[in-house]
């Protein structure tokens, strides 16, 4: 049912009463008109010409974009790479570190055993000591042996026999420090150039490492200022879409579904019969938008609340967007009791609510808000107008990557997440009956 302008209420003149029933009764066969819309002013040729030319700027601007959205990717990947490539070197890094925290344990061990060699090297030392005062002594005790002549001349053999051994225990301990001194002194120097090689690895790296963080850094950069080239020229798209619908009038509307459905194409490169296919399932082509006020909507969302068939989260959200559909009638000075919305679903129970032709939730149609009204010239936005409406759809599908270059497989992505918020392969069917409306909806039409 077509909201109701309260304004009309306050018109207390017959007169004025007849004419404004005459005009109801002229467009009352036809719900989509815009509610409370302006009429179009007449458009000259100039002006026509001049929203050309500017559309004509539009595309360009948006291959333009595309460009620079394909170039803001490219060093994406880049920074990926490059970190990537960090990671690596911090791995590696953290492999030098370990092995270098080995190392000086391996070190700190071999001065350990130098330590404890040293002191076997000074007992060894004491030892010799000990030899020689012996030999001293014996040598002694041989020259008063001999001098006195108090020695037998076997004896004299044993003496020199037990000097010899003392010499050959002297050599052996000398040779045996000597031997464990070089053989200590190597391992610590083999030790001690693996450090050095690991010390220089871990340089190397941290080098390396430097200079990916430089470019990392001049890479988001680069990225940042891709950013703002793509927030300029979206500004510019914005300014000329503005642009185009002062030309065109107050705001575009219109008087068909397909008018609407063919606009919005042209505005967001949605595919026209995609939009139609969309537009059949969701309201078949408008004639059906709701048959519920948003109280009985709510009554029956509370009602399943308080029998366990609805959750609390489920609840909230429903009184949520209550909220936000009154603000909407409200701006659009609607009266609430007679706007129609879609009832509650038997099978969920707490998802009724959607508006207009699109059907849009409240909630999702205030994110949408500020982009309908640039697109249609319409501030503010009203649901269950044709442009609007359409050209919301449009909007939001187009925001699904490869919907505008008209790929199949994005467009049913874009059909499931309209109606799921998800693109699970659940509900292919969807999509089956979208793109079958698509190549077939004149059939309804003709109706």
């Amino acid at each position: 049912m077509k909201p109701k302008n309260k304004k009309c209420k306050k018109w207390t003149s017959v007169f004025f009463l007849a004419v404004f029933l005459s005009a109801c009764l002229l467009i009352g066969g036809n719900f989509f008109i815009a509610l409370g819309s302006e009429q179009e002013d007449e458009i000259s040729e100039e002006e026509k010409a001049e929203a050309e030319e500017k559309e004509d700027e539009v595309e360009d601007l948006e291959k333009e974009l595309e460009n620079e959205k394909a170039e803001k990717e490219e060093k994406v990947q880049e920074k990926v790479i490059i970190s990537n490539n960090i990671n690596q070197i911090n791995k590696n890094i953290s492999i030098i570190e370990s092995r270098i925290s080995d190392t000086e344990e391996s070190i700190e061990k071999i001065e350990l055993e130098i330590n404890l060699k040293e002191e076997n090297i000074k007992k060894n030392n004491e030892m010799v000591a000990d030899i020689l005062r012996e030999i001293n002594q014996a040598d002694s005790e041989v020259r008063l042996f001999l001098l006195g002549n108090e020695i037998a001349f076997e004896d004299y053999f044993l003496t020199l026999d037990l000097f010899q051994q003392m010499e050959a225990r002297l050599n052996g301990a000398i040779f045996s420090l000597k031997q464990e001194r070089k053989e200590l002194d190597e391992k610590k120097q083999e030790q001690e150039d693996i450090f050095a090689i690991h010390e220089d690895q871990k340089n190397t790296l941290e080098q390396e490492q430097k200079k990916k963080y430089t470019v990392l850094n001049q890479t988001q950069s680069e990225i940042n200022e891709k950013d703002a080239e793509i927030a300029d020229i979206q500004a510019k798209i914005s300014k000329l879409k503005n642009d185009i619908s002062s030309l065109l009038g107050k705001g575009y509307d219109a008087e068909d579904i397909e008018d609407a459905a063919r606009f919005a194409s042209k505005i967001t490169g949605v595919r026209k019969d995609f939009l139609m296919g969309m537009l059949v399932v969701e309201s078949d082509l408008g004639r059906y938008t709701g048959g519920c006020t948003y109280d009985e909507v709510a009554d029956g969302a509370k009602k399943a609340y308080k029998d366990g068939r609805l959750s609390k989260a489920s609840y909230e959200r429903m009184k949520d967007r209550k909220d936000l559909f009154e603000e909407i009638i409200d701006e659009l000075d609607y009266d609430e009791d007679e706007v129609k919305v879609s009832c509650n679903p038997s099978s969920y129970v707490g998802t009724g609510g959607a508006m207009g032709v699109a059907q849009f939730m409240s909630d999702t149609w205030m994110g949408y808000k500020s982009e309908i009204a640039s697109t249609t010239g319409h501030d503010p936005p009203d649901p269950w107008s044709l442009a609007d409406g359409v050209s919301a759809m449009a909007i939001k599908l187009a925001r699904v990557p490869g919907v505008t270059k008209h790929k199949e497989s994005s467009e049913c992505d874009a059909a499931k997440l309209y109606l799921s918020g998800t693109t699970s392969s659940s509900y292919n069917w969807y999509c089956d009956r979208v793109f079958y409306w698509a190549d077939n909806y004149e059939k309804l039409i003709g109706d």
